[in-house]
């Protein structure tokens, strides 16, 4: 299968993106639409850039094209936008900020680095109260502090399918860190935030992600060839974690203490029986809270574990084919509604012996959508 980002796909992948929006915590608190029904600009240069991403709560789909460095503290993203990257390796240099207190904002298909090493060098940086975020298919690599920080009363976001990594040790591999302090307990009530189907790899570290306070759900995710001495999800103090269909290959410790030494609330972990633990133990330091820990108030599809390494490998991070919607439910079901209806004919047709663009519909993987699709849709059909 192709893994690269077809131009050509930017109406499938905004319907997409609305789709992937009604996803995780980012799908309560009304939704995030990002910048739907706005106009559509394309920037390849940080002025350009500032200007839509800065522009009030005036709706934009911002395409980014090629390299852009931002710098640190140079962009901050307004509320109602959507930044999707376009051709080769879209890529933002510098620190994603937003603007304090704004919100319904998705990020997608963007590489984003930020290799320098003061404490600023963040690759996105949500703080400051801000809402409703969507981060998807994106790939984020030598960060000098954190790749994807969550802090300070922000609430509602999703992370899935990204991909992190690094090139190098810079000291400082800490991945994605939820909750800044353990004196703000007021956080308690916010840092509402999902991982699923993402890909920690080469060289992270630490946090992946690591909680103070915060309800956060990491389900579906693929850790493999971490550096050693470090661990995956670290248990902070307040923090409510539900651990579900995960798999960790070889690392060094699942999940870690991070509570027990202070004097502020103890952390609190639950995991389902069907994380897959492969070379590795699972931890029996702490208390499986799985029976009383919160529950998602949205729905979810739980994949099998042991299918994360193929899938997730195939999918995460920025320049990969979106997954296509029969991993979410019946082949055919092209808006993902639960049923394959009149609706879903005409996104078939359109498949219907193509050749290019098809990832969503070649089941088989024959490389042309022909009669072994049409039977599974047949078969499908108003189910």
């Amino acid at each position: 299968m192709k893994k690269m980002f077809y131009p050509g796909l930017l109406l499938f992948v905004c319907v997409l993106s609305a789709n992937a929006a009604t996803d995780g915590w980012a799908d309560m608190n009304g939704g995030t639409t990002g910048g739907a029904g706005g106009t559509v600009v394309t920037v390849d240069n940080t002025a350009d850039l500032e200007y839509y991403a800065e522009a009030g709560t005036t709706p934009y789909i911002i395409q980014i094209s090629g390299t852009i460095d931002i710098g640190i503290g140079v962009v901050e993203i307004s509320a109602n936008k959507t930044l999707i990257g376009i051709g080769e390796n879209p890529t933002l240099v510098g620190t994603v900020g937003f603007k304090n207190r704004d919100g319904n904002i998705i990020l997608e298909n963007l590489n984003i680095t930020n290799p320098c090493t003061s404490s600023s060098c963040d690759g996105i940086s949500l703080k400051q109260d801000i809402y409703n975020v969507l981060i998807t298919k994106c790939s984020f690599y030598d960060c000098g502090d954190g790749s994807l920080d969550i802090s300070n009363n922000s609430d509602f976001i999703t992370v899935s399918w990204c991909k992190f990594y690094y090139t190098y040790d810079n000291g400082h591999n800490f991945v994605s860190l939820v909750g800044s302090s353990d004196s703000q307990g007021d956080d308690a009530a916010n840092l509402r935030v999902t991982y699923h189907h993402n890909w920690w790899t080469t060289l992270c570290k630490e946090r992946m992600p690591r909680v103070r306070y915060g309800q956060v759900h990491v389900y579906n995710n693929y850790y493999s060839n971490l550096m050693a001495g470090g661990y995956c999800i670290g248990v902070g103090c307040g923090a409510r974690i539900r651990v579900e269909n995960n798999y960790f290959n070889a690392v060094p410790n699942p999940w870690k203490d991070y509570y027990s030494s202070t004097s502020y609330p103890a952390g609190h972990i639950g995991w389902n029986a069907g994380n897959v633990f492969y070379s590795c133990s699972q931890p029996t330091w702490a208390a499986n809270e799985y029976a009383t820990i919160f529950t998602p108030p949205y729905s979810y599809l739980l994949h099998e574990a042991a299918d994360l390494p193929v899938m997730v490998q195939a999918y995460a991070g920025a320049g990969t084919p979106y997954p296509p919607h029969w991993l979410f439910g019946l082949y055919g079901d092209f808006d993902k509604n639960g049923q394959v209806t009149i609706d879903d004919l005409g996104t078939f047709v359109g498949y219907w012996l193509a050749e290019d663009d098809i990832d969503d519909a070649d089941y088989d993987g024959s490389g042309i959508v022909d009669s072994i699709e049409f039977a599974l849709f047949a078969q499908n059909w108003l189910q």
